[in-house]
């Protein structure tokens, strides 16, 4: 390739930036990535007249096993390629908290800054997420900055939206340019009421319409708990669809209480939201006919043109696809690095940015968020008429019933009281009452050797649950492994007198609450540290935030070996309090409990993520060809 410019890729992934560089004339010599299964990716569009040009070398390995030293003075002009993300990352903070350069993947950056060292390329694109300048108060960024500087780097960086250069989706990234010599200046978008040509985004429908059939009907849904309200969603709304501040007349879900992709179903005429790597039976994007997208048009999405194979079972691929980078974005970026740095053009293919230029992307986001209220509000005029409406007195419900049970999920119900136990069984008696605005609920324990009395009291319901705005338990339980029915009991009293699914879907995602539920307990358990533990966990003032095992100890009243211990007892009895044993996103000291009560589905994950990830390497966990779906840990 004359005059192509030598690029080495590092965390080259599926080949999404290598793929878009490689268009704009560089030549890929050799891409670095850890996980084999992208690696076959890189490997299969290699050679002839594929994607990635006749001679690209693949090192499957560890960027920190890479020895770079071969490519010094091999006229490497350029160094490409974006760290791992999830330190930095929104999914990030809702599963464990952001700790940036605290994780060894959050350092990888030294490891980048090594190689650019060695080789001494004239320009280096370093890619990531969009929040990573303001994690951590921006202290790692300024870091990273420090670090590329120290090398003799000037750098340029921006947040840019994917759908403004060109491809059929929303997709918010930060872009780093690196450079000794000139200067740099982002690119005008190509698209949107930014762009010069003031082109129209390019939509979803302009994107697969080769791929669609006429005479496809629209879905059903998809079945399961939540699949059946696909059908109602709004084109271009979610799950968010059915909140109370949606102004939905029969809310299902707390508001942020979800995943923002959960049941999304897209505008056909817009650009999609961000692909996610790991979506679920629920996780969207679906489309507008209330099915999952094929692969061939989630490859349209990200903007792969048809002949980039992508190789895998069927969650590998949509694995790869949504990590990517897309290469149509990679693309504008890679030509505008070309002409200005690089092979110096007088005409540039890409106009670049005037002095004193911002994008409009994140007001015109705001806009949408305005106008899908205005959706919905027109959606529930049609599926709400006055008529379904109209008040209606609601009939209180009392009942009195008895569970038996063995374990967690092994339960039986009864309307009259066992006679006797066998093995490991548990009996317990509940009674409910419901007065005006209030459910009352007696749940005892029969049978036990000892009995604690206890209280719940839940307040702040009616938002979600219209007539009834609080819950008070008594109970009168053996011990510490009861709690897990009363909170069942608990959730069987509220979707009975509601259209929830879950206690979860009221009380909210514990990382993004509206602080709407309180949740109260007092259980009468002080006398090991385990139990002390769970009284502290069991009100929501307590959950939500990290503390430090230190202070969280004195709390508690015991030692870090008691604490640890007392924590494994608790995610037994499937309390979802966590540490970086069980998320490793989370930094050594600091522990969080999510719920202040413990997860009734279960199909939830309590086990250790790292235990999970042992257990399950080389396995595929999809079901039907989909991803299944977990409440996120």
């Amino acid at each position: 390739m004359i005059g192509a410019i030598k690029t080495l890729s590092l965390f080259s992934g599926a080949g999404g930036l290598d793929l878009g560089f490689h268009q704009a004339g560089f030549e890929i010599v050799a891409c670095v990535e850890i996980e084999e299964a992208y690696c076959k990716t890189l490997r299969a569009n290699v050679g002839g007249n594929r994607a990635l040009g006749p001679d690209v070398e693949i090192f499957c390995q560890d960027v920190n096993a890479f020895d770079p030293s071969r490519f010094v003075d091999a006229g490497i002009e350029c160094i490409v390629g974006g760290p791992p993300c999830q330190t930095f990352s929104a999914a990030g903070r809702r599963s464990g908290g952001v700790i940036g350069t605290g994780d060894a993947r959050g350092r990888l950056f030294e490891r980048y800054c090594e190689i650019l060292a060695l080789v001494q390329p004239k320009v280096f694109v370093f890619e990531n997420v969009y929040g990573l300048p303001g994690a951590n108060g921006g202290g790692p960024w300024r870091e990273m900055l420090r670090a590329f500087s120290e090398l003799g780097y000037k750098l340029k960086a921006e947040v840019v939206d994917a759908a403004d250069y060109g491809v059929p989706q929303h997709r918010e990234r930060l872009i780093m340019v690196g450079y000794r010599e000139k200067d740099f200046i982002f690119p005008m978008p190509t698209c949107g009421p930014d762009s010069p040509s003031k082109a129209p985004l390019v939509t979803i429908r302009e994107a697969v319409a080769d791929l669609q059939s006429s005479d496809e009907p629209y879905h059903d849904g998809l079945g399961g708990m939540y699949g059946h309200l696909l059908p109602l969603v709004p084109e271009g709304l979610n799950y968010s669809f059915f909140t109370a501040e949606m102004g939905h007349p029969e809310p299902q879900f707390a508001w942020r209480s979800k995943f923002h992709d959960l049941l999304y179903k897209v505008d056909p005429d817009a650009p999609a939201r961000t692909l996610k790597a790991q979506p679920g039976k629920f996780t969207g994007p679906f489309h507008w006919k209330n099915r999952h997208f094929t692969l061939e048009e989630l490859r349209r999405l990200q903007s792969f043109p048809d002949d980039y194979e992508i190789v895998g079972r069927y969650s590998q691929i949509v694995g790869q696809i949504g990590n990517s980078v897309p290469p149509r974005l990679a693309y504008v970026i890679a030509s505008s690095v070309r002409d200005q740095l690089l092979r110096s053009k007088k005409k540039l293919e890409f106009p670049v940015r005037p002095l004193g230029f911002s994008s409009t992307f994140r007001q015109r986001q705001r806009q949408r968020s305005r106008t899908f209220h205005e959706i919905a509000q027109r959606a529930i005029e049609q599926q709400y008429p006055k008529s379904r409406l109209a008040n209606q007195a609601v009939e209180a419900i009392h009942e009195t019933y008895f569970v038996v049970s063995e374990g967690h999920f092994k339960r039986i119900e009864k309307d009259t009281a066992p006679r006797k136990l066998a093995g490991e069984e548990r009996s317990y008696k509940i009674v409910v009452r419901e007065t005006k605005g209030k459910i009352s609920i007696d749940f005892a324990r029969r049978l036990a050797s000892a009995e604690v009395r206890g209280s719940i009291r839940i307040t702040g319901l009616s938002k979600y649950l219209g007539r009834i705005d609080r819950v008070d338990v008594v109970t009168s339980i053996g011990d510490y492994r009861d709690i897990f029915h009363i909170w069942v009991a608990i959730e069987r009293a509220l979707i009975k007198r509601s259209r929830f699914f879950s206690l979860i879907d009221i009380y909210g995602h514990y990382a993004n609450r509206g602080d709407t539920v309180n949740i109260v307990c007092d259980f009468g358990l002080a006398t090991t540290p385990s139990e002390r533990l769970l009284e502290f966990v069991s009100n929501s003032s307590s959950c939500g935030t990290f503390m430090t095992k230190k202070h969280l100890s004195a709390l508690v009243k015991c030692n870090l070996r008691e604490l640890d211990e007392a924590i494994t007892n608790l995610r037994d009895e499937r309390f979802d309090v966590r540490t970086s044993r069980t998320h490793p996103i989370i930094t050594g000291d600091k522990v969080i409990a999510t719920y202040p009560f413990p997860l009734l589905s279960a199909k939830a994950l309590v086990i250790s993520k790292v235990e999970m990830l042992d257990s399950s390497a080389g396995q595929d966990n999809s079901e039907s060809g989909y991803a299944q779906s977990y409440l996120p840990l």
